[in-house]
């Protein structure tokens, strides 16, 4: 992305059993991504990248991730019904098209009293 050019955001609250868990910001480049919505992402009922793929002709190859401790601020823990000052931990994510384009950038912010992450790795 260039300075000036148009960007999709979307944030979203990820509930499990009815319990917010996942706080997920997401920014894609608004030309590949043009015309998502908020309301598509939380009606579509399958995974997120083969939306991407399958709606918008955009295959993500590979992601990197960055995992780390963090504590909620007022408004996160708001939205995730957790006391500020809990600990959740953050996920930021930069998913990659062929040719090692960049295409998403992706933070979710987890509860992790109940929540573990888990990566298998091969």
């Amino acid at each position: 992305l260039r300075a000036g050019d148009p960007v999709v955001q979307v944030r979203r609250v990820l509930s499990f059993s009815g319990v917010p868990t996942i706080l997920e910001d997401l920014w894609l480049p608004g030309v590949a991504f043009k015309g998502l919505t908020a309301e598509q992402m939380a009606g579509y009922q399958g995974p997120t990248y083969a939306m991407f793929e399958l709606d918008f002709g955009v295959r993500m190859v590979r992601a990197e991730e960055k995992l780390r401790a963090v504590a909620a601020d007022e408004q996160q823990a708001r939205l995730l019904a957790v006391p500020p000052g809990a600990p959740l931990l953050s996920v930021e994510r930069i998913a990659y098209t062929y040719n090692d384009v960049a295409m998403e950038l992706r933070r979710g912010l987890y509860r992790t009293e109940d929540r573990h992450y888990r990566n298998d790795l091969s």
